[in-house]
């Protein structure tokens, strides 16, 4: 198999690397570049350019944030489809990279996450990967299959009970998940930049209290045995025991709950599960 690429299109920050697959494995990074997310079409030719000096590729894989088509039949597929980023809706993540692979692969950047971080465990079960962040995500693996449904999982938008003091900033549903716990919306709320607020701080209860709220949610629905708690809030010491804590007293023994742990490989999840997909594409 020859040499893959990826692509991670992120809120905050966007990156490509090269890569290999592993057979059940997590794709493995070999290099890799990173630039802020400004606006579409200069932030994706400076990925291309850069990818375009290391090719050619094999296959490459794209992981993107949503709402995004991935159905490959349909008029629109590889486009954006909301303005979930200012100045993205409508646009075409995989026009510029058309040239540099014969073969291409496209998820979202947290079901890419999901894959990747099964396959660094069993590659067995159901997994879901959360982020909290710029914004709330979450992607469905299962069995080492990705799941989409309709379109794909939209777990930020997903309605948690709050106490109605805060009208949420979600541009689309206001207090969605999203809209109370990113990390925008924590701030917003505590009037103090996530990263600033002492430990201490009731924010965090509120925080640890609305994330437990989603999670409850989808492990009403998915029942996956892994819950994967990522992304710049959860650097927050603490805050992922917090969130289990509050999730099994919420819960109160009804059902069996999964087992909620960090990313196994980091900041690495979307491109490992990203250089997996591009594997796999050459297989089909």
């Amino acid at each position: 198999m020859g040499l893959l690429a990826a692509v991670e299109l992120g809120g905050t920050s966007c990156q490509v690397a090269t890569g290999r697959a592993r057979a059940g494995k997590p794709g493995a990074v070999a290099e890799r570049f990173e630039i802020p997310t400004g606006d579409p079409q200069p932030t994706l030719a400076a990925l291309a350019e850069w990818l375009d000096a290391r090719g050619p590729f094999a296959a490459l894989g794209i992981a993107s944030f949503g709402p995004l088509r991935l159905d490959p039949a349909a008029r629109d597929y590889g486009r954006l489809l909301a303005e979930s980023k200012p100045g993205w809706r409508d646009a075409d993540v995989l026009a510029p990279f058309r040239s540099l692979a014969q073969r291409l692969a496209l998820e979202t950047d947290v079901g890419a996450a999901a894959l990747g971080e099964q396959l660094a465990r069993t590659g067995r079960g159901t997994l879901a990967y959360v982020t909290v962040g710029t914004g709330i995500g979450g992607g469905l693996a299962i069995d080492g299959r990705v799941h989409h449904g309709q379109l794909h999982p939209e777990m930020g938008h997903l309605r948690v009970p709050h106490d109605g003091s805060f009208a949420g900033i979600c541009a689309a549903h206001g207090d969605c998940w999203e809209g109370l716990a990113s990390g925008p919306a924590l701030a917003a709320r505590s009037g103090t930049l996530p990263e600033a607020l002492p430990h201490d701080d009731p924010a965090w209860a509120t925080e640890a209290e609305l994330l437990a709220h989603g999670l409850l949610a989808i492990t009403a629905v998915a029942m996956p045995d892994t819950i994967v708690l990522g992304g710049g809030v959860m650097q927050r010491v603490g805050l992922r025991e917090a969130v289990a804590q509050r999730l099994t007293e919420l819960d109160g023994g009804f059902a069996p709950l999964p087992e909620v742990v960090a990313p196994a490989l980091g900041k690495d999840s979307a491109l490992a599960g990203t250089l997996a997909l591009a594997g796999r594409v050459l297989e089909a």
